[in-house]
């Protein structure tokens, strides 16, 4: 990635202005800009690269925004996504969004142009709900739905219910994590992030423990709670995927969800149970092919034949 020279202009005017008038005028201005440049993949995958807190290889022609730009003030209120959400600037996932006004917005695409009156959407792995805010949104403006999201840190779990009371939607949120059999986990922080970074939280982590967490299996909820329909099915949970997979092959066999997204990330998987090809391979099991990828480490899923 690559700034060109009115770029590096602009940019270099607002590290002046953050001198003069401090980091908060400064950052929204670059936020209105990073905001018009992300309606296209690369003005966004750029964005999303200037406010990183680590890059997958050096790119020392792309100005990036100063890590004292968000550290001030970092808790702020925003409209994204169609959303009244209230953000904290010193996580990754959270910060992108602000800065760029969308995160991960192929797999925002697929979902809003996948999602049907009715549907029930589940959300493992919910961070602080962006994706499970977003598909509550979208089956309000369809005509109604359920989404379920599971989330095993109290403080993410948290944030998605203000949320979905912040913008008057339904999101049931389970405060556990999904595996192949009930117990117990320790979720972990990763120590080159912050602490506030809850996106890099797993139970696969070297960082200090975050929380301690109940783990269930996606067959015994829908049991327990008589799940008798699940058509979309998003899971992002740090290298754990394989197991919440194992945890749901009665689910899947007898609900047969039409669109199953998944993070497929080999420098997290690589901490898990297996890799990328394992996955593809339990899946296959289960009666799923392969259906493409709208994002960056998202593969989609749909039942084969």
């Amino acid at each position: 990635m690559v700034d060109g020279l009115v770029q590096r202009w602009l940019w270099r005017a607002l590290e002046l202005l953050a001198r003069v008038a401090g980091p908060r005028p400064a950052r929204a201005v670059a936020a209105a800009f990073m905001r018009l440049g992300a309606r296209t993949d690369r003005g966004y995958a750029k964005g999303l690269f200037r406010v990183a807190s680590r890059l997958p290889e050096p790119m020392p022609r792309l100005w990036r925004v100063p890590p004292d730009w968000w550290a001030v003030a970092p808790r702020v209120k925003a409209r994204r996504l169609g959303l009244d959400l209230e953000l904290d600037l010193r996580d990754n996932l959270q910060r992108t969004l602000w800065f760029t006004g969308t995160y991960e917005p192929g797999l925002v695409r697929t979902l809003d142009e996948e999602l049907r009156a009715g549907d029930t959407v589940l959300d493992v792995g919910g961070h602080v709900g962006v994706h499970a805010l977003g598909a509550a949104r979208r089956l309000r403006e369809l005509g109604g739905g359920r989404v379920i999201a599971f989330e095993p840190t109290p403080d993410s779990a948290a944030a998605i219910r203000a949320g979905a009371a912040r913008n008057g939607l339904a999101v049931e949120v389970a405060e556990a994590a999904l595996g192949e059999e009930e117990g117990e986990i320790e979720v972990r922080g990763d120590p080159r992030y912050s602490a506030h970074d809850a996106g890099v939280r797993s139970q696969f982590g070297d960082g200090e423990v975050i929380a301690r967490a109940p783990v269930t299996t996606l067959d015994a909820w829908a049991e327990e709670h008589r799940l008798e329909r699940l058509d979309v099915v998003k899971i992002d949970i740090e290298g754990a995927e394989i197991l919440a997979l194992r945890g749901m092959r009665g689910s899947l066999a007898r609900l047969k969800p039409r669109l199953l997204a998944i993070e497929v990330k080999d420098v997290v998987m690589e901490r898990g149970p297996g890799d990328e090809r394992q996955l593809h391979s339990l899946l296959g099991e289960c009666g799923y092919a392969p259906a493409g990828s709208p994002e960056r480490h998202v593969a989609l899923f749909r039942p084969a034949g």
